[in-house]
């Protein structure tokens, strides 16, 4: 028995190992054993001092600081949160959020390791032990929005098989973060967006703007999967009603607004207007619409909304059963997108992306709509 612990150190030593549920890592002179697990009641507070150690009390999640909102809550229908544990510690935490709003993805969420926890690969070793769990559950796909501040949770996700296809613009107010990282010139920070197919191979047919094409085509073919682009279509094909239905919702204290069109209207900008009108003056209020490409009510929403200064800023893919892409209203602040941490594949992303927001002043073109019926 002495033998067997005196060469598992050895090749320890020269290699770290991963095995399903834990992480061995030999530093120092020490063997570390990281095991993963489900959250269990009695784990609450060392959930909070992970968040804690690493955003102080600015995390935007406001709930995860509340003990009894965790005790309902962590290991619920919404959200499953999974832990590292070592030595009766707890290093780092991750959340998956399931199935949001009768959506078919799955989120994973909040990866934190603890600062002292860090520079043993303990991240990547619990992003795979989550990933694999969030993919049993069969979900369309994997969704992850990674923050802009570093290109950790960027790098895991992509070695993961997790393709860039967007951002979620101006999330967070720099001001009101408290990390481990630098913050650079940027009144706001984002999110960047990451998909992983899962059970939905064919997309079907989408519908996009001809600007926004090219950008559409090199998503679903990086996705693997099968997909139609259309980008004009006959007047048979629209169906535009009198009135738009929408859910808002609203984060006072990051000044960000989250907007999901369920049916176009022909009082879609007066609808997007009054939102905008909403915003108390000389705050950086940004906000995100999210919109379906699965019928070709997306044309005219399109121009109506470039129209009031919104420009694309990504795609949704298989996260449902229609296809969806995002628009972004970023009124007077100014994104300053080159100060992002980014992966090169999610620098490519950017630069797609900042093109369309360096031109969004530039309304609808002169002479014909994007998808004019002909």
């Amino acid at each position: 028995m002495l033998v067997t612990k005196i060469v598992m150190i050895i090749n320890f030593e020269k290699s770290n190992c991963s095995l399903k549920n834990k992480l061995y890592h030999y530093r120092h002179g020490h063997l570390h054993v990281f095991m993963f697990r489900e959250f269990v009641t009695g784990d609450e507070a060392w959930i909070i001092r992970c968040i804690k150690d690493e955003y102080s009390s600015t995390y935007f999640k406001n709930d995860f600081y509340d003990i009894e909102w965790l005790s309902k809550n962590a290991l619920g229908n919404r959200y499953r949160s999974f832990l590292a544990e070592t030595e009766g510690e707890i290093a780092g935490m991750i959340v998956l959020t399931l199935f949001i709003d009768g959506e078919n993805y799955i989120e994973p969420a909040s990866l934190i390791i603890r600062k002292e926890y860090r520079g043993y690969r303990l991240a990547d070793a619990l992003v795979n032990y989550v990933f694999s769990i969030a993919e049993g559950f069969n979900p369309n796909c994997l969704l992850v929005h990674a923050v802009t501040f570093h290109k950790i949770t960027q790098s895991i996700c992509e070695a993961r098989g997790m393709i860039p296809t967007g951002f979620r613009l101006g999330t967070f107010l720099t001001k009101s973060i408290i990390n481990s990282y630098e913050l650079r010139e940027c009144e706001k920070y984002s999110e960047g967006i990451l998909v992983k197919a899962v059970n939905k191979k064919d997309a079907g047919i989408i519908y996009l703007p001809s600007e926004i094409s090219s950008f559409g085509k090199k998503i679903y073919d990086r996705l693997g999967v099968n997909y139609e682009i259309r980008n004009c279509v006959g007047a048979e094909d629209c169906c535009i009603s009198d009135k738009t239905q929408l859910v808002t919702k609203y984060d006072d204290l990051q000044k960000n607004v989250l907007v999901t069109i369920r049916k176009v209207g022909t009082d879609l900008a007066d609808k997007i207007k009054e939102v905008i009108d909403s915003f108390e003056k000389n705050e950086p209020w940004t906000m995100q619409v999210t919109l379906s490409t699965s019928t070709p009510d997306i044309f005219y929403a399109y121009s109506e909304l470039k129209k009031l200064g919104l420009f694309f800023s990504g795609l949704k893919p298989l996260c449902s059963d229609i296809e969806q892409m995002y628009m972004q209203w970023t009124g007077d602040v100014k994104l300053n997108m080159d100060q992002y941490v980014l992966t090169s594949s999610f620098d490519e992303i950017r630069k797609d992306i900042e093109s369309f927001y360096l031109g969004r002043t530039r309304g609808v073109n002169n002479d014909k709509d994007e998808g004019q019926i002909d």
